[in-house]
């Protein structure tokens, strides 16, 4: 049994997903993005105003259906004094200062927990709010000396903070004050409280949440790693039979690009269960704890053309994501929901992923395309792709796709954000689709599967 079908074959916790305070009632940051087995986890906590409160800590899994598994609580027993920390002042221009909170509480990372998505739970135990929680995620990456997973599955933190307006600032627009977005956004920082974050901040809970269900479910060999890993330790894609990105996960450094076409290079597997991935090129700094993002080559201070926080496909050399996962987002954009379906190709129903799958043409997906979405770019189809379902839409048209790279490495990409929630049904009842089911655990399995 691999570590992930023992981990889901424990008890799940009940009551883990509860009311979330208002903006500063309870919040933290983790000093990493990940930890390692045995590592310590470093939370920086303000209560506004100060209030008492316990933390517990649940790794995310099937559990089955249960969603979650208790790992520690901190304390042990009774609770901790909070103090209301000191927040960025608001200022003209496009900057946000970091929380530069004080190390609040350190827990220790068991050794025997399962590489997974985590987070802690921050519940107020006292004043107007008690009752009420926050949550700080983080991952748990497999040991680099041990075994490697079948699947290495990236979590989007750059794409999460790119939307996170906690202190007034994103990188967008839309969300941040004055109508100026940032061109730096620090991870020292919380994520604004859940009523006022976009649902791109709401990592994991909106795309990556139902896909770990699913794949937690169904009992697969998986590792967890974020993108700021990659970017630091390019060669940890190295060992694993498929590399997996989940959900939106928009915003990449040079490094990580690199990263992936090396391994498609070498002929590893790929996997993009979202879309509009590896859009924006960003740069990182302090340690990987700042993003940098201009937006405009003619505003970035970076001579290089190649180094510029641009789009990927406009840079000098251009690298656009379809050399790497066969389509890319060409203005497929609408709001989360909405009635958008994607129709069964008639030409793909002799692949063999298609194999006990139920689908007939006509067949509908429905609803599972959005609220962003990829195509198939016209000089840049890869010339053996299998399109399996399909969209046409004035804006853009999205396809779900596989194809096989000259390396002999083969490649699926779902061609929408929403295709998560065909696997699971979790906040958002209505759209799982059990054929769908089968046909990613079809295609999961063969671009796993050993070769002779």
């Amino acid at each position: 049994m691999n570590p992930i079908a023992g981990e889901n074959a424990l008890q799940g916790a009940k009551g883990w997903w509860g009311k979330h305070a208002p903006a500063h009632a309870i919040e933290a940051y983790t000093s990493q993005c990940s930890v390692f087995p045995g590592d310590r986890l470093e939370l920086h906590v303000s209560t506004r105003p100060a209030a008492r409160y316990r933390i517990e800590v649940y790794r995310l899994g099937w559990y089955g259906g249960r969603g979650a598994r208790l790992l520690t609580r901190h304390p042990r027993e009774g609770d901790l004094r909070g103090v209301a920390r000191e927040l960025p002042a608001s200022r003209p221009g496009p900057q946000i200062d970091s929380a530069r909170w004080p190390v609040t509480d350190t827990i220790p990372v068991g050794r025997d927990w399962v590489s997974g998505v985590y987070v802690a739970r921050l519940l107020l135990a006292s004043g107007e709010h008690a009752g009420l929680d926050a949550f700080a995620p983080f991952v748990v990456r497999a040991p680099l000396d041990g075994p490697r997973a079948a699947i290495l599955v990236q979590q989007p933190v750059t794409t999460a903070q790119a939307y996170n307006n906690w202190g007034g600032k994103s990188l967008y627009t839309s969300n941040s004050t004055d109508e100026e977005a940032a061109v730096k956004v620090s991870f020292d920082r919380p994520y604004a409280a859940w009523s006022e974050l976009v649902v791109n901040a709401r990592w994991p809970f909106v795309w990556d949440y139902h896909l770990l269900r699913y794949l937690e479910r169904e009992g697969f060999d998986l590792a967890y790693t974020t993108d700021i890993d990659i970017h630091r330790e390019p060669w940890s894609l190295a060992g694993h039979r498929l590399l997996m990105t989940s959900g939106h996960d928009e915003y990449w450094t040079s490094e990580m690009r690199d990263a992936f076409d090396t391994q498609l290079r070498a002929g590893v597997n790929l996997a993009c269960m979202g879309a509009n991935s590896g859009y924006w090129q960003i740069r990182l700094e302090d340690e990987e704890r700042t993003m940098v993002e201009y937006r405009w080559r003619a505003r970035d201070p970076e001579p290089d053309r190649a180094r510029k926080t641009e789009l990927f496909r406009n840079l000098q050399p251009p690298r656009p994501e379809c050399e790497l996962w066969g389509v890319q987002y060409q203005d497929g954009l609408g709001k989360p929901g909405e009635a958008r379906h994607y129709e069964l190709t008639r030409d793909c129903l002799a692949h063999p992923w298609m194999q006990g799958t139920g689908f007939e043409y006509p067949a509908t997906l429905q609803g599972l395309v959005g609220y962003e979405w990829d195509a198939l770019q016209q000089g840049c189809e890869p010339p053996d792709a299998t399109v399996f379902f399909h969209y046409e839409h004035e804006l853009s048209n999205a396809d779900l796709i596989a194809w096989r790279h000259p390396s002999g490495a083969r490649v699926f990409a779902a061609g929408s954000l929403q295709i998560a929630w065909g696997l699971d049904e979790w906040a958002w009842p209505g759209y799982g689709d059990e054929r769908l089911q089968r046909f990613v655990r079809n295609a999961l399995l063969d671009l796993t599967r050993r070769e002779a």
